[in-house]
């Protein structure tokens, strides 16, 4: 197979790559396929982990079994389609104002990370959530209210430390409550008190919809069985799963839909396992399988993007289900109506946020 994937010529594969496991998409030696002619139905190895690598263009050849037929048997297991997501985008109706339309507060930046709250708390406004306010460090306010025009900034005292500590948590019980949705951990930061405070506030904000990424799973790496998360969205990418689960990387590589599956039976949360691609978990047993994205995303930033897409959709339809994958595909399909302007090395996570509103619309135009 290594011999093979040297020549340079057009290769194709029928029904799935040599060597590629059709249902867990792992190999340790895989055909390098340009192009897969899977053969009746797709199979779900052939669009995530090595499989999405070394599948090439997928398409189906059929051997004479109807499409009735498979019909009426039962996955669990989907790809995002443009049509999905148009069903569920939030309704605008004329009598909305900007407290009906989404209220999110973002507990996210520190001194050292400014710019990951200024990302997260900016993208949950252009998907159209009504009021996004940043909860930060009182010391060092200075560093994101010039980047903020739209955002409010609500400080916390920090003793002049510039990072969220339990102390801090009284002086946002009121903006806690009043939030429909809650981000929390980007760029907060990994000192000792900072994890203390993000397993104060999960025993504090119960059943609450929220967002954690970043440094707020770091907090709870290994101890995850001992929190709520049965409204909680958690966005880790491979290492940050792996870490969070306690098990080797190339452990979870081997078989990601079984270790993600029994995390979010486990937990009840809504897990949003970021890669190429991104595969969303919900408790029911279903995995999302997203269909947008390309390699310029892998950049500083784009995460902390999807945690404000996804905090502002969840505000607005209050289905954390819808929001997911609404978020998960239009954050990627930004990313890739940015291609028309960038090559994939020309953009960043700031281009994404500005392009959001172009991307919906692009959706509605294009399959409504």
């Amino acid at each position: 197979v290594e011999g093979i994937n040297k020549i340079k010529a057009f290769k194709v594969a029928v029904d799935i790559p040599t060597g590629l496991d059709a249902d867990t998409g792992y190999g340790a030696s895989i055909f390098k396929a340009d192009l897969t002619i899977t053969l009746a139905e797709f199979k779900r190895g052939l669009f995530f982990s090595e499989g999405a690598a070394f599948s090439g263009e997928i398409v189906k050849g059929g051997i004479g079994i109807g499409s009735s037929f498979y019909e009426k048997q039962k996955t669990d297991d989907f790809l995002i389609e443009p049509e999905d997501v148009i069903a569920i985008l939030p309704k605008k109706d004329k009598n909305i104002h900007k407290y009906s339309s989404g209220k999110i507060l973002n507990i996210a930046g520190s001194g050292k990370l400014p710019g990951a709250a200024v990302l997260t708390s900016k993208a949950s406004l252009k998907v159209g959530a009504g009021s996004s306010i940043l909860a930060f460090p009182k010391s060092v306010r200075k560093l994101v209210h010039k980047n903020l025009t739209e955002v409010i900034v609500e400080q916390y005292d920090d003793n002049g430390k510039e990072y969220f500590s339990p102390k801090s948590i009284s002086d946002l019980k009121s903006r806690i409550k009043w939030s429909d949705v809650l981000t929390i951990g980007p760029g907060i930061g990994r000192e000792e008190d900072t994890s203390a405070a993000v397993t104060d506030l999960l025993n504090l904000t119960g059943s609450k919809i929220k967002v954690i990424d970043a440094d707020g799973l770091h907090a709870i790496n290994g101890r995850y069985k001992d929190f709520n998360l049965k409204k909680a969205i958690l966005t880790p990418h491979a290492g940050e799963f792996s870490n969070l689960m306690g098990i080797h990387p190339e452990e979870l590589k081997k078989d990601t839909m079984k270790y993600g599956k029994e995390f979010v039976d486990e937990t009840g949360s809504f897990l949003v396992l970021k890669g190429a691609p991104t595969i969303i978990f919900l408790p029911s047993g279903e995995t999302f399988i997203n269909t947008t994205g390309n390699p310029g995303m892998a950049k500083f930033g784009t995460g902390d993007v999807l945690t404000g897409v996804i905090a502002g959709f969840a505000a607005q339809l209050k289905n954390i289900e819808d929001a997911v994958i609404a978020a998960v595909y239009i954050h990627s399909l930004s990313a890739d109506l940015l291609l028309k302007k960038f090559t994939e090395f020309g953009y960043t996570a700031s281009d994404i946020i500005d392009n959001l509103p172009y991307a919906i619309k692009f959706l509605r135009k294009s399959f409504a």
